[in-house]
């Protein structure tokens, strides 16, 4: 297996060293564990899908090391590049690839921004069936989210975010093992489970509603 090295940034999302991806998790873990905090964030993508009448589609993560077996957003995963500036370029490349790997969408289109979005959903050439369409809606170089584990203290982790909204109707195929299954939901009644069965979600989960409620809904 190939080993897979990551970058830590500091709260403003500079970079401060790269390190081997276990043994940086690790550390800031039980950093985390000591000080109440991370001392770093590591650079992820996060990928909330819809289907194109407005349900938000949820998958259920595996025996994972992290949040095993909860509800999450559809798509996660650390950014793997050897960029150190951690361009745009590489948070889509690699919010490509993990679409790819995660949940077996290979095609990806990552609009311009906002008004190519809107432009590229209302037209009639888009075929939300056999290609995702995605939009960049938010980069936050510090999110901190609970991290849940099978065996210690749950802890803080921080990461280096960027964050994309997208459509997609089409089937999910499960690759990599990341995730066991999936389901689509509405968004009000996402918000309500979420407060009566706040354990069966990932946090990242309540932190993506809080911050994004208004932006899911219908854009058709």
């Amino acid at each position: 297996m190939k080993t897979e090295y990551l970058h830590a940034t500091d709260i403003f999302g500079k970079y401060v060293k790269t390190a081997e991806r276990t043994a940086l998790i690790t550390e800031i873990r039980n950093y985390s564990r000591t000080n109440g905090d991370a001392p770093v964030a590591v650079p992820v993508v996060h990928v909330i899908l819809m289907t194109s009448n407005g349900a938000i589609r949820l998958v259920q993560r595996g025996d994972k090391a992290e949040n095993p077996f909860m509800w999450d957003k559809s798509v996660g995963g650390h950014v793997v590049t050897e960029d150190k500036t951690l361009s745009r370029k590489s948070f889509d490349d690699n919010a490509k690839k993990e679409m790819a790997e995660e949940i077996g969408v290979k095609k990806v289109l990552i609009a311009q921004d906002s008004l190519d979005f809107h432009h590229r959903v209302q037209s009639e050439d888009h075929d939300f069936s056999n290609q995702a369409l995605l939009q960049l809606i938010d980069y936050d170089p510090w999110l901190g989210s609970i991290c849940q584990v099978k065996e210690g203290a749950p802890w803080l982790k921080r990461a280096n975010t960027a964050t994309y909204l997208g459509i997609y109707d089409g089937k999910i195929n499960f690759v990599d093992g990341e995730a066991i299954d999936h389901r689509s939901v509405e968004r009000a009644e996402l918000m309500g489970d979420l407060r009566e069965n706040p354990w069966k979600y990932a946090d990242g989960v309540r932190i993506l509603m809080q911050r994004y409620y208004a932006l899911l809904r219908v854009v058709k």
